[in-house]
Parts: structure tokens; C-alpha cells; sequence
């Protein structure tokens, strides 16, 4: 599974290129890096098990400087990965550089949440975009008011097929539909036709 990390700044990024890379190492093993103006993009293909926000809040405060992260998803294809790339750097170019300074898939649908159209539905909803039993089950589950045995009678499935469901929708997208959070940013996209 392919995953990026882009780091930006508000100025020229090279005076930090080392300090950046070296202290990300630490518990990142990157398969490739790439340096522009004001942007470090990191590719790695492990699990990470630590607060990124923390990193780069700290950062911040230990070189005097604005930085903000982005933490991709995982994805099963370097295609998938570069597709995701584009579209999120045309999004945070619409996104004020000190309104966030950890974001994430979750946080950019929070920030559109008013204007989410179909390339957000697309690149958030992934394989399931076209899969109309997934979108069904999730929809149902989410007007079940998250509750499972209502769902499943609902779908007229076994209780255990449909968490057996959520779940692979999680691991496919990253947003879990049984938080309340996840699942009211995933019924918006599911409003979108």
C-alpha cells in the first residue's frame, strides 16, 4: 500500500530540506522524495502509529516556522496515489495555509463540506463509487441512525454480514461510518448525485 506525506510552508522550504527529512526518518522508511518551492512530498509504504499533528505542531514551534501537513490514505497503486496527488493539491490550494496545520481526507470533505461535488465522491468513496450494495448498506446504516440491528433488518441481511461490510468499506476508504463524524461527511457524499 502506497501512502504520501506533503509538508508545506509559507516560504522556501530548502532551508528546512534536511531538518524535515532527517527528523521523519525516524519513523519512516521513504521510498522516494521529492522537493519543490515550498512543498516536501514523502512516499513511504508502511503502517505509522504516531500522531503526525504532534510532529509538525512541534516542528513548527522548534524552527519559528508555519508548516502544514497532509497524510494521505493508503492506496494499492502508484496510479491511484498520483490521481489522489492532483487532486488534493488543487484542494489545498483553495484552503487558507494557517486554517489547518494537520489535515487529512477527513478534514478536507469537513472544510468543502458545502461545496462536495462528484470528483470529492469519487476520490473519497474509491472502489465503492460504483458499487451500488455497498452505497446502499452504508446509506441504510447511516438513516438506521448507526444502529446495527436496525440496519441489518432493515437490508435484510445477517447483523454480522453487514459490520462484515462497514468494515471493508473502512479499510477501503479510511473513513469509518460507525463514528458519527465519518458517517455524516460520508451521507453528504452520499446525498451528491
Amino acid at each position: 500500500m502506497y501512502s504520501y506525506l506533503l509538508i508545506e510552508s509559507k516560504e522556501n522550504i530548502d532551508a528546512y530540506q534536511t531538518t524535515i527529512i532527517s527528523l521523519f526518518s525516524e519513523f519512516i522508511n521513504f521510498t522516494k522524495i521529492e522537493v519543490l518551492d515550498h512543498q516536501i512530498w514523502l512516499y513511504y509504504e508502511q503502517e505509522l502509529d504516531i500522531s503526525l499533528k504532534e510532529v509538525i505542531l512541534n516542528l513548527s514551534q522548534d524552527t519559528l516556522v508555519d508548516f502544514r501537513l497532509y497524510q494521505s490514505f493508503k492506496y494499492d497503486s502508484l496510479k491511484k496515489l498520483e490521481e489522489n496527488r492532483l487532486f488534493i493539491t488543487q484542494k489545498l490550494k483553495d484552503i487558507s495555509f494557517n486554517s489547518y496545520v494537520f489535515m487529512d481526507d477527513q478534514i478536507i470533505v469537513k472544510h468543502f463540506i458545502k461545496t462536495l461535488d462528484q470528483t470529492f465522491k469519487i476520490q473519497i468513496l474509491k472502489k465503492y463509487y460504483l458499487n451500488q450494495v455497498m452505497l446502499d448498506t452504508v446509506k441504510t446504516y447511516l438513516e438506521s441512525n448507526q444502529n446495527m440491528s436496525v440496519a441489518a433488518k432493515s437490508l435484510y441481511i445477517h447483523r454480522n454480514t453487514l459490520i462484515q461490510r462497514l468494515d471493508k468499506f473502512y479499510q477501503a476508504t479510511g473513513f469509518d461510518v460507525k463514528k458519527f463524524i465519518d458517517g455524516f461527511l460520508i451521507y453528504q457524499l452520499l446525498l451528491i448525485r
